[in-house]
């Protein structure tokens, strides 16, 4: 077991001991403003969703000799991954006049990406193979006129992007820092191991953040969720720790008051523990007990926003007979309880916001993953982080 996580479990095992929630340091505020300003939308844009390192896809989703388009942080992408396994990732754009060049956002399976406006050809590492009537153009440097490249990088069976075509920065060496301890926790769970089995995608009427707020605090499970998955948790028995603007939590199951066996591997943790990770700003990942949900979110407005949740599943168990099992699963924690619960709250909270009930929404003691995730939010957009 990494060193964070087996700090943690020790941290569950004496909450779970004495019966007692883990409260955090004090009640704070957050101005209501944070979650409908169109200046500090513009200013989350900016600062988190054209500077950071952000992931588009799961490793599993684009094959060797296969593209697709991703459009969901406001700029038109297309990844790439050649025959040799090389993963890119361009500008879906031509660069003769601006054309989109891929409108799938499923893989497809492509030798070259050819424009469908004139024909410009690109190979699938960006470089300009064709022009028809390469003679009506003017000489220009050798690649010129090549995709536009953008930082592009695989790590836990991820794919992350900077979606910055001026920040060519080398970024697995940014990832280095940027992940901090992720880097040594994260591997265990061995998520590139794992395949996608569904995705869906929905806009709602509430401010992305709303979403992660959801997912930084157990203490709502008890209500929201007390038809669902609220019989599986112990009720405030949580550990949570900073990662720099990342945020790692472990919510205890009701196993987990039972036994306080060493876990041997990540399966037999996930018994007793549910861990998730905030990746900042907008990745979550649940780690149920058999699958993962993997779930992105995307400012489209300061008060809406895109959802998209990813299962993923065991290599070993995405086979025909298990299907049946994945759907009924997925179908009862995306719709009975991520769409009909948590999302349905965010909508709820987003519609009164601008009543003038509250200034600031008051945060207390078993919810400071919030506070944590709102100041990590203010310094990127201040200029101020690390």
């Amino acid at each position: 077991m990494p060193p964070l996580t087996a700090a943690m479990m020790q941290s569950i095992r004496k909450l779970a001991a004495e019966k007692k929630p883990a409260f955090g340091e004090g009640e704070s505020h957050i101005p209501v403003e944070h979650y409908f300003s169109h200046e500090q939308w513009n200013a989350e844009i900016a600062a988190l969703f054209r500077k950071l390192p952000l992931i588009v896809a799961h490793s599993s989703e684009l094959l060797p000799g296969q593209v697709m388009a991703h459009d969901g942080y406001g700029l038109p992408l297309l990844l790439s991954r050649d025959k040799d396994d090389t993963l890119r990732c361009f500008l879906n754009v031509c660069r003769h006049r601006g054309m989109r060049l891929v409108d799938a956002a499923a893989p497809l399976s492509k030798a070259s990406v050819v424009c469908p406006y004139h024909g410009w050809t690109y190979k699938l590492d960006g470089e300009l193979r064709h022009m028809p009537h390469a003679e009506a153009f003017s000489p220009c440097p050798t690649g010129e006129r090549n995709l536009t490249a953008l930082p592009c990088a695989e790590r836990f069976g991820l794919i992350w992007v900077v979606p910055d075509p001026q920040g060519m920065i080398d970024l697995d060496a940014y990832l280095d820092a940027y992940l901090g301890a992720l880097n040594t926790e994260m591997p265990w769970y061995e998520i590139d191991q794992l395949v996608t089995f569904r995705t869906i995608e929905a806009e709602y009427p509430a401010n992305w953040k709303l979403i992660v707020d959801a997912f930084l605090e157990s203490y709502h499970i008890r209500v929201l969720h007390r038809d669902t998955i609220s019989p599986f948790f112990s009720d405030g028995i949580t550990a949570s720790e900073r990662i720099g603007p990342h945020i790692y939590s472990l919510v205890a199951r009701r196993e987990a008051l039972e036994t306080f066996a060493e876990p041997e591997s990540h399966e037999t943790l996930r018994e007793l523990v549910t861990p998730s990770q905030v990746i900042f700003p907008n990745t979550i990942t649940i780690f149920h007990p058999d699958y993962l949900s993997l779930v992105s979110l995307y400012p489209v407005g300061s008060e809406r926003l895109r959802w998209v949740h990813r299962m993923l599943i065991p290599r070993d168990k995405a086979t025909p007979d298990w299907a049946p099992h994945w759907e009924k699963t997925f179908n009862l924690i995306e719709q009975g309880v991520f769409q009909k619960e948590d999302i349905h709250a965010a909508v709820e909270i987003q519609k009164g916001l601008r009543s003038g009930a509250n200034r600031t929404l008051t945060i207390g003691r078993l919810e400071e993953g919030l506070t944590w995730f709102y100041e990590q939010v203010c310094l990127h957009t201040q200029g101020l982080a690390k």
